[in-house]
């Protein structure tokens, strides 16, 4: 989600991201079945410009690496720990990788850790307006097939989206405080990813919300919810998914910032079942 305020113009924003994504999940419904159990490491390059007071234009790259992993068995330790399910991971073996899926018509089999550079995305955000603590925009992003479908690191495919965002932003006590929302529509091409199955039109939105007590450190809040990716009767393909996400900034000057946080799939088995983000901002 971008924010709905752009930069100024000419002002640029340069941030390297890292993000470990965990699964461990099998399903089998009707003529379907399908496992996913891996661990995914994506670094990402994103650039952003300022191109005019109402207008920012940006750019990022992924490179995605698939493996077995090493976090399962910490992971089920941290889930026993909350109270939280554990879906299919008591049944799967530790730090392996398979994500296998079969029907009558398609199949695909990654059981073997492979990475390159993924889906090369663009987008621009128009701020509508900007007055009394409130910001309007919409961002259009596209979304081109330069990942490799074998390997896992892209669908060979062009997306795009057309979303519409909203902040708000006021003090609060010696801190301030801020809300976010949006809502996006989204177009998905028949890729070589399950491309039979694949739901060309997409609805996702996001809300959020953050406190910081102190100029350096921002607490946040974000659910996140889309429509089914896929037409099929598996929970992992055919549910709409709903994410949380907490984490924090931490603010080492005015214009570089550090991002931590991970996210917990709230409606299990339609999403990664645990995500760890890191990255690193700064303004120039």
């Amino acid at each position: 989600a971008e924010s709905a305020k752009v930069l100024s113009p000419g002002e640029k924003m340069g941030r390297i991201s890292f993000d470990l994504v965990n699964n461990a999940t099998f399903n089998e419904s009707l003529n379907e079945t399908i496992t996913l159990d891996g661990e995914i490491y994506i670094g990402t390059l994103s650039i952003r410009y300022g191109l005019s007071e109402r207008i920012q234009v940006g750019l990022d790259l992924p490179y995605i690496h698939h493996s077995g992993g090493f976090m399962d068995s910490f992971i089920s330790d941290w889930h026993d720990f909350f109270g939280l399910p554990n879906g299919d991971r008591d049944k799967l073996p530790d730090n392996q990788l398979n994500y296998s899926y079969q029907d009558e018509k398609e199949e695909f089999n990654v059981n073997s850790g492979d990475g390159g550079f993924g889906d090369l995305r663009a987008n621009l955000v128009y701020e509508i307006s900007s007055k009394n603590n409130v910001s309007y925009g919409i961002q259009f992003s596209i979304k081109a097939p330069t990942g490799n479908a074998e390997k896992f690191t892209g669908s060979e495919a062009w997306d795009s989206s057309l979303a519409l965002m909203t902040q708000y932003a006021d003090s609060l006590f010696s801190g301030s405080y801020s809300v976010w929302a949006g809502i996006a529509g989204n177009y998905l091409g028949n890729g070589e990813v399950l491309e039979d199955r694949v739901n060309n039109w997409v609805a996702n939105g996001w809300l959020g919300a953050g406190w910081s007590p102190y100029h350096w450190l921002g607490l946040k809040i974000q659910f996140d919810s889309h429509s089914s990716l896929y037409d099929s009767h598996l929970k992992e393909l055919g549910d709409p998914a709903l994410l949380m996400t907490l984490g924090g900034s931490l603010a080492f000057t005015e214009k570089t910032i550090l991002d931590l946080s991970f996210s917990e799939d709230l409606n299990v088995e339609v999403s990664p079942d645990i995500a760890f983000h890191l990255s690193l901002k700064h303004t120039f």
